[in-house]
């Protein structure tokens, strides 16, 4: 009877033991890597979980979202996700004190300019997990996108729209004319800078407040990204490779610039620094946008329009520019495995597909679609291929980042001012640009 006893005290020791150690594996949490390639138990006894999503632009778009979101919490009913809504303007900034008190959204919607800023203050986790998983078909995104979220084997987040600068052009105007359109000079070979100017010139009409060209934004503190693809055509740039020199103080810089300038002041073509005159008024004939502008035009009733690669210059093998948005897990988050699980859904083929009316697909599968080729009547299928498939083919380059780019952006916006008020030269605003910015990317 003692051996027995003694033999049941052992097994159960063993077991208490086991219990120990199994349980102690089930709660380590490490350093929030994501090694579970994001697959979580989605039952309803699974404990509730609420994430916090942030994401910047207006309430239309946090209630298209919020209706993709219903997918997910449909089929994962433990987990809530609020969506937070941060002004574009103030987001980059309100992020970076939320990271640094603690505070920060487990999932959080970045562009690409801010990227770099958060990859080297080490507030994001790395999901490079997904690379390997075989549900999620990561071969599938395109890979220029995934470069400004890479840093060896790492990756920090994954982009769900990856758009090109295109130019919107209002075709009715270009039929009044009596002219070719951007798309059909594009397909004759002829769609230069050069030809932009000429057609600006001819279409502009100040009697009637019509105006050839908006290379603006119509923020005019996005300079990046409304110039970036004039200055990379004239093979001029930002930065050296490796984004320790200023280099736009440059013969090529200042040849770009000044064609801006004088779209603007000498030939009146170009509306003036601050106006507000927006494509959808009828009263401007080409405009600069990334392609995810295609929500406001599809709302204009007046005119029929199209989109058109943007103009090549000098350096004709120049790539075409990206604007970029992707989401990545902050690094502190309290629940990393369910906010992966988040991130996986949102950039599936699924959840792009479902998005294709907000933002232009960062998955090929989805792009190359003939429902998203053919699926409207403007932009035509003919544009679409020209201005976004030929251009993810043949070259495309995220717009210009650095980590030091709130304060290199604020500088160069202050600089800019006295082009726009005509109080400088081109050249000496380069000069006092380059002064200015050097000390920032030593």
């Amino acid at each position: 009877m003692g051996g027995n006893k003694m033999k049941k005290l052992l097994v159960f020791g063993l077991i208490l033991a086991l219990t120990a150690v199994l349980f102690g594996c089930s709660n380590s949490n490490g350093n929030n890597t994501a090694k579970n390639e994001g697959r979580i138990d989605n039952t309803e006894s699974s404990k509730p979980v609420k994430l916090q999503l942030s994401i910047w632009g207006d309430d239309n778009k946090k209630k298209f979202i919020e209706g993709v979101i219903k997918k997910f919490t449909d089929s994962h009913p433990n987990i809530q996700v609020e969506v937070l809504l941060i002004p574009f303007s103030d987001y980059q900034q309100k992020i970076s004190i939320m990271t640094a008190s603690k505070t920060a959204p487990d999932i959080i919607a970045l562009f690409d300019r801010a990227i770099p800023q958060f990859i080297k203050a080490d507030e994001l986790m790395d999901i490079s997990s997904l690379k390997n998983d075989s549900e999620y078909d990561y071969a599938d995104l395109f890979s220029t996108s995934l470069e400004i979220y890479s840093r060896g084997d790492q990756l920090y987040g994954i982009p769900y729209t990856n758009p090109p600068t295109v130019l919107f052009y209002n075709k009715t105007l270009f039929e009044e004319k009596g002219m070719k359109t951007p798309l059909e000079l594009y397909a004759e070979g002829k769609w230069t800078y050069d030809e932009f100017y000429k057609t600006a010139k001819a279409l502009t009409d100040p009697k009637k407040g019509i105006y050839g060209a908006r290379l603006m934004t119509p923020d005019w503190k996005n300079w990046s990204g409304s110039l970036m693809g004039l200055l990379w055509s004239y093979g001029a740039d930002i930065f050296n490779e490796d984004g320790t020199k200023f280099v736009l103080n440059s013969k090529e810089g200042e040849q770009a610039i000044q064609l801006f300038y004088d779209l603007i002041f000498k030939d009146n073509v170009h509306i003036k620094p601050g106006d507000q005159l927006s494509f959808e008024t009828g009263k401007i004939a080409m405009s600069n946008q990334d392609y995810n502008y295609v929500n406001n035009a599809m709302n204009i009733k007046d005119f029929e329009w199209d989109i058109a690669p943007k103009p090549t210059g000098p350096q004709a093998d120049a790539p075409t520019p990206v604007g970029l948005g992707g989401y990545s897990v902050w690094k502190n988050t309290q629940h990393p495995e369910e906010a992966l699980e988040f991130i996986k859904f949102l950039t599936s083929k699924e959840a792009s597909q479902l998005q294709t009316n907000l933002f232009m697909p960062n998955r090929k599968s989805v792009l190359m679609s003939d429902e998203f080729l053919n699926g409207r009547s403007m932009p035509s299928a003919a544009g679409i291929q020209a201005a976004l498939i030929d251009k993810m083919d043949s070259g495309v380059r995220v717009l210009g980042s650095h980590e030091n780019w709130q304060q290199i952006d604020v500088k160069i916006q202050t600089v800019l001012d006295l082009l726009y008020t005509q109080n400088k030269t081109v050249k000496e605003v380069l000069e006092l640009m380059e002064k200015e910015v050097a000390p920032l990317v030593k």
